[in-house]
Parts: C-alpha cells; structure tokens; sequence
C-alpha cells in the first residue's frame, strides 16, 4: 500500500506542477494554452487524483 501512496502522491505533484505551469502560461499570453489544452478537464482530473491521493492515505 506505500508504493501505491508514493505513487499517487507523486503524480499529484506532477500533475499540480503541470497544471500551475499552463496557468502561469495562460496569464502571461491569452489563447496559449486554451487553444490546444482545456484547462478546466486538466483542473477536474487533477481534483480528482486529488481525492485518490486523500483515500490512499488514509489506509
């Protein structure tokens, strides 16, 4: 069960990293990132392995 939380809890980081990154990108040059990346899905899935890291965790 602790390679299963080292993992998810790495690619949340990975994921969180990502997608403060395609933000920061967006801020400074508008239609960017938009145009090949929907922010808000990668937002939901990041929610979502957010959860998953939380579940892990707390068994």
């Amino acid at each position: 069960m602790k390679i299963k939380y080292i993992l998810i809890r790495d690619f949340f980081n990975i994921c969180l990293g990502t997608w403060l990154s395609l933000v920061l990108l967006e801020i400074f040059n508008p239609g960017m990132v938009q145009r090949h990346i929907n922010l808000e899905y990668w937002f939901y899935f990041l929610i979502i392995t957010f959860i998953f890291y939380r579940l892990v965790r707390k068994y």
